[in-house]
């Protein structure tokens, strides 16, 4: 107890002394109590204290935590009275959202741009949570992410993978804290995250389904036939992304190839153009260093990556929408008897690129063949997203590799 530091009503801090060489420092327990309740001899608070057993349960954690650092702090031979004070400050002093912000800067730094999304919507997530934009470190345990994923369960109705997602940046960011020691137990050792089910199969569209489309009657340089164009070209280009799309410009085809960098893992794609692509193209022109496709404006600096990523996701929004509208007029025409398909159950910009492998499988191309057109690094890619397409056609592809 340091009576030195009593407030003015007359209740004192109890500190932790840490003491290595004869040489005593004091870290804070956060504990203020009358030196009535104060039992020296025991250094415990006396029961009649009305929250005696609480403030003593607060006095041996802190005892523990010290305990703990100083195991940590012996393996390295730094385990001074000093260094283990610093330590027991630094993680009373570290707040999560204060380590996120450094993390943001990194990803920033390093152009991870998806990253930067997932910890924005995740760090919105932990607020409503919290009430507020502060975390102390000390607070985030396994009880705590188990009940944070339940909270994602009720108030946001997130599914597996969402949840999974969301826990990401919590673990990197946990993972920074560990590194810097401002915690010394990682509470995701016994966390086992959101329990996935069965992976639902990603939507895909029948060869005779996107002919549907393609065939449909729309008015010319309508935002319905622009954005037909952009999926059926998406579609011959063995599933281009649609941030690509927007970014290819008339000097990336050359001598009847289209060349183009792609965002996700900025590799260099080439492909020689095959007919379906031409005939799309013949319906646009422009100079070499202007947009193919009249989805990004040809007058304005998208050299800014976080603004780049930005007008991408606005215009996919409303890409997503035009073609969702395509989807009805197929279907209307379905139930008209004026088409015989299939309705089309749920579209966007990337089911052009689900279409497109899952017809290249059905017309024979084994699997690393399809992992050269979908621009994947790895085999083991393709193969999880042939899985979410349909199991049979990966255990097909596989059977023509081995």
């Amino acid at each position: 107890m340091r009576k030195d530091k009593a407030r003015a009503n007359g209740e004192c801090p109890i500190y932790l002394r840490i003491t290595k060489n004869r040489k005593p420092r004091y870290v804070s327990t956060g504990v203020y109590i009358l030196p009535k309740h104060w039992n020296k001899e025991k250094e415990q608070v006396r029961k009649t204290h009305r929250n005696s057993n609480a403030l003593n349960n607060i006095l041996s954690r802190e005892q523990t935590k010290a305990e703990q650092v100083q195991d940590e702090l012996s393996i390295h031979g730094k385990d001074s009275a000093k260094a283990i004070q610093n330590r027991l400050k630094q993680q009373q002093s570290g707040d999560f959202f204060e380590l996120a912000e450094t993390y943001e800067q990194e990803l920033t730094d390093q152009k991870k741009l998806s990253a930067i999304k997932t910890l924005g919507v995740t760090l919105n997530k932990l607020e409503a949570f919290e009430g507020e934009r502060a975390l102390p470190l000390q607070h985030i345990d396994t009880e705590y992410l188990e009940k944070f994923e339940r909270f994602l369960q009720s108030k946001y109705d997130n599914r597996a993978s969402t949840i999974n997602k969301n826990f990401e940046p919590i673990r990197a960011i946990i993972r920074k804290a560990l590194q810097k020691h401002l915690i010394s137990i990682d509470p995701f050792a016994n966390f086992d995250g959101a329990k996935r089910g069965k992976p639902q199969p990603k939507t895909k569209l029948s060869f005779e389904q996107i002919k549907a489309i393609e065939s449909l009657y729309l008015e010319e340089h309508s935002n319905l036939w622009h954005t037909r164009n952009y999926f059926m070209f998406s579609f011959y280009s063995g599933g281009i992304r649609f941030g690509d799309l927007c970014g290819l410009k008339w000097k990336n085809i050359n001598e009847n190839r289209l060349s183009y960098q792609m965002n996700k893992n900025e590799k260099v794609f080439t492909v020689e153009l095959n007919d379906f692509q031409q005939e799309i193209l013949s319906r646009y022109s422009g100079k070499r260093d202007e947009f193919i496709f009249p989805i990004f404006n040809n007058s304005k600096d998208y050299s800014d990556p976080i603004y780049l990523r930005q007008r991408i996701s606005s215009k996919n929004v409303l890409i997503n929408k035009w073609l969702r509208k395509i989807a009805e007029l197929i279907n209307e025409k379905i139930e008209t008897e004026e088409l015989e398909v299939s309705p089309i159950d749920g579209i966007s910009f990337h089911v052009a690129r689900h279409s497109f492998a899952q017809y290249a499988v059905e017309k024979g191309l084994s699997i690393y063949e399809v992992m050269q057109t979908l621009r994947h690094s790895q085999i083991k890619t393709t193969q999880r997203y042939l899985k979410g397409l349909d199991e049979q056609l990966a255990d097909q592809a596989m059977k023509k590799v081995f």
